[in-house]
This record gives structure tokens, sequence and C-alpha cells, in this order.
């Protein structure tokens, strides 16, 4: 699962739309790192005897990723069915819509994947079930939210109802980080920048070395701002502000100005291309492996990917250039939006409830992250080393289903990291060190809220799009971005500060 940038995290939150972002985890591109967090103690009674469990089926719906396409015969089902009793028939979407399909059809799935954009608009509408009345039948995951309280709160409506379950583990996937090509950059005697300012030297460099080429290189269109924007400490849009504590709208900030300043002068002498705003991903892994192309922000994971595929060429981490204040930061990018919800009318009650009751407890972790001794790994001097099936990371997916959407809800570090190389773990240790201090996320809004602002949130988010795009290829002048700042509280920003604000304080408090 990748993360979701604030505006298309507002986007699902406010007007209800699909994620449309790097975070969802259909992304041909997407890698993920299991997150180093706190153990959550094993129950007692954390998983009976399959033997001594009535026999079930459940549906569980998922995404389809091309990538990693489903199978019936992934090892993850039938570990679920030798532990649990209960045999998975997984459904896939076929569109952005399939899930508002399967609600309006009246035999939802009993299981879903879901965002949180789909959560505040189908649990409201009561197709979820409200899983804090059944703790009692679920006591790996009532074990697994008290460890976490981070999750209890983002899961934890305004009213206490929790209508989903969001996954952990696995979300350094999700980590955008900047990297390079380290040998061109030794060939040509130059060094990886550490400033902007050097940035834009060293881009102007290698575009004299390479006239055909586009220095730098990103495929997230405007979204890739909430990886740049840390780099001159804020994020683009709405966030909380790591100083003041209080709600922010970084484009306000007299930093993200300065941002745009840079990349309006990269944009006008070239320097990266001029199809950014719909640059894909094989668009871009050409451009990094034919030196047409040689910085560039992308998930973590594909410095190895990418390494394990060019024929000539290598990549390599980069810290972050430093854009404005005392030091360059990542977006915070450890943790994970998706996760699982039940369907409300679901005849399968108690086998859903025992699904996830399996998956966050220990032996659901493990199992679901290693596989079986002698099926997937074998154990050499007390270690676990995975088969030769599995040369890359990604293999797990591809091979055992294993860190798929719906097949795992608390995820074990190890089991990813132990399938990268020694040589391209430098970046999951690097990268740790720029975290922004805050994330992105928003508070949950009440649906009353939802509705005051709906509509100045989807106006908003048009105007800001449209605009700085223009301000990044000149098609406005920046002389103009007083006017465009002074014209946000046209499109309701006041009122969207404030609800924000409201619900941040009510999150705080636990209300």
């Amino acid at each position: 699962m990748i993360q979701v940038s604030t505006r298309s995290y507002l986007v699902s939150m406010i007007v209800l739309a699909s994620a449309v972002f790097a975070g969802c985890s259909s992304s041909t591109d997407h890698s993920a790192e299991p997150n180093r967090t706190g153990t959550v103690s094993p129950t007692n009674n954390a998983v009976s005897s399959s033997a001594a469990l009535a026999p079930a089926t459940i549906r569980v719906f998922t995404e389809y990723n091309t990538a990693w396409p489903p199978k019936k015969d992934w090892g993850v089902w039938k570990w679920v069915k030798e532990e649990t009793n209960i045999t998975v028939n997984q459904k896939t979407a076929t569109s952005p819509e399939s899930l508002s399909l399967e609600v309006a059809s009246g035999s939802m799935p009993d299981v879903m994947s879901v965002f949180p954009g789909d959560v505040q608009k189908f649990g409201a509408q009561g197709a979820f079930l409200d899983l804090s009345k059944y703790m009692d039948k679920m006591a790996n995951v009532k074990a697994y939210l008290d460890a976490k309280p981070d999750i209890r709160a983002r899961v934890t409506q305004p009213d206490g109802k929790i209508y989903n379950i969001i996954n952990d583990g696995a979300g350094t996937g999700n980590q955008l980080v900047w990297f390079y090509r380290d040998d061109v950059f030794q060939k040509n005697n130059l060094k990886a920048p550490s400033t902007w300012d050097e940035l834009y030297l060293t881009a102007k460099k290698l575009k004299e070395l390479y006239p055909e080429s586009y220095p730098l290189v990103f495929r997230h269109g405007i979204n890739t701002l909430f990886a740049f924007a840390p780099t001159f400490g804020v994020y683009p849009e709405f966030h909380k502000d790591p100083v003041t504590g209080k709600m922010k709208y970084g484009v306000n900030d007299p930093n993200f100005k300065k941002m745009i300043g840079y990349l309006n002068k990269f944009y006008t002498e070239g320097l990266f291309p001029p199809d950014w705003l719909s640059m894909d991903y094989k668009a871009w892994s050409q451009f990094m492996a034919t030196n047409k192309s040689f910085i560039t922000v992308q998930y973590i994971g594909q410095i190895e990917i990418m390494n394990n595929q060019m024929k000539e060429g290598h990549l390599k981490f980069m810290a972050p250039p430093l854009g404005a204040g005392s030091k360059a930061f990542l977006p915070r990018g450890n943790y994970e939006d998706y996760g699982f919800a039940v369907a409300s009318k679901t005849t399968n009650l108690d086998a859903s409830l025992r699904y996830l009751n399996f998956i966050y407890s220990q032996k659901g972790r493990d199992v679901l992250s290693w596989g079986k001794e002698g099926e997937t790994y074998t154990v050499e001097n007390g270690k676990r080393k995975f088969k030769p099936i599995f040369k890359e990371a990604n293999d797990l997916r591809k091979e055992a289903g294993i860190q798929t959407a719906g097949t795992y809800g608390w995820f074990d570090f190890d089991a990813w990291l132990s399938l990268v190389k020694d040589s391209e773990q430098e970046a999951y240790v690097e990268a740790q060190k720029y975290q922004f201090p805050v994330n992105n996320m928003l508070p949950i809004l009440t649906k009353e809220e939802i509705d005051s602002i709906v509509t100045q949130a989807d106006q908003l988010n048009k105007y800001y799009t449209t605009s700085v795009s223009k301000f990044i290829m000149g098609e406005t002048p920046l002389a103009q971005w007083d006017t465009f700042i002074s014209s946000l509280n046209q499109y309701g920003l006041p009122k969207l500060l404030e609800t924000y604000q409201t619900a941040l304080e009510r999150q705080k408090a636990g209300k």
C-alpha cells in the first residue's frame, strides 16, 4: 500500500472519490518494506486448532494488481484454511467504481479491502459493520489497537464507531525517496547535491553533458509536490503544523512559493520532461535506464528493482536536498491507509470476525509474512531463509500472495527485508533519518462536517492543482503569486481550516 498525498486524501475523504495517488497499491511500481513498530502481545486465545473450528467460506474483496495477478492457489489462502478452517474466495476490483457497485448490489462480499475515503462514505451509509461492538470476539484485533493508539485514532469515528481496521507493518514501501545514477555522477566527477541550488547547478551540468536528457524526472505529476515540499519544511496542503500543532495549509507558506520558483526554473530550462503531469511508470523507468534522466523521486523499493533490471548503470539513495530551513525532510511515509471492513449484512459474521482475529494475531502475522517452514522457507543456523523461488521481495507477492491486499493485517518487517540485498538496504536505514516530523493525514470528520465543506473542498482542490501547475510551467508568472494566495479564501480555505482544526482538537481529546 502506498501513501495517499494530502490532495488525494482530501479528495477521497471529502469528495468521496477513489484514491488516485501512489497510495493505491495497484501502482505497478509499489514496493513495500515493513515498518519497525511496537509489538503487540499475542492473546491467550490467539488461534484455536482449525480442526475444532466449524468450516466456513467467506468472500474477500481486494484490488486487482497486474504486477502480481491474484491466484486461487496462492499459499496465503491455503495457510488461512489450515489455521482457521476458513475457505477464502477472493473477488477483485475491475474498475475504480467496483466497490460502489458491490455496495449497491445488495450482496456485498463479507470482508473488503478499503481506503479511509471508502469508510467515510459507505460506513456512514450503514454498509459496514461497527466493529467496536465485536471486540469481545476479536481479542487479537483489540490487542492490536490497544498497542497502537495512533491506528485506533485513525479508525475511530467521531461517534466512537469503528468501521475499518488499518494494516500495519509494510508501510515503509510507501516511502518516497530521492535517488540518483551514481555511476554517471562518478564518471563526470559530480557530487550528489545537498541543496536545491546545487541540484539546479548539477542538473544544468548534466544537461550540458547529455543534451538530449532531462536530468530530473518524476512520475506522480502534481502529487510529486508531496515529496518535494518537505525539503522546504512543509507539506503541500492541509496538515498539522509541527511547530504550532494547529492545522495549516502549506501553500500559504512562503517556502512553498520558493519551491514553485525552483520548479519553474527547472521546467523553463528543460531540466525535467515537459510531459511531467502525465509521466507513467514505463516512461519513467526508460528515462532512468537509458541515460535520459539521472535524479529522481520514487518509491524506495524501486532502487533495487531498477538496479536488477538495468543492463548498465546503478542507482543509489540520495539524501533530500535542502530547499529552506535547517534540515531537508522526506515525507513521513511509513504507514498504511488500506485496511479491512466487514459488510453490515454479511451472512458469515462469525467467520468474518474469525478471519480478522487470525490475521491480526501473532500466529497470523508470522504465517502471512513468512509462509510455512518447508514450503516457503528453511531454517539455517537459527535464521529463516526463503527458498530459491523467491529471488527478490516482490516474488513473495507474485508466487505466494504474501503482502498483497486483503491477505495480511499486521506484517513482519524482517520477511520483506530478508530478500532485499545487503547492498540495497542503505536506503531503508538512511530514509528514517529524514522523516518529516508529522504525517499529512487528516483528522476524521463527522458527516455534518463533510456535508458543510464538500463543495468548497472540491473547488479549492481544483483551483490549487490548476493554478500551481500553471505557475510551474510559466503559463502564469510568479509575479501573480500573491493574487493566487489571496484568492484561496474565495474557495473556502478559512472554513476548511476551521473544520479540520475542530476535528483535530476532538481527536486529541479522544471524543
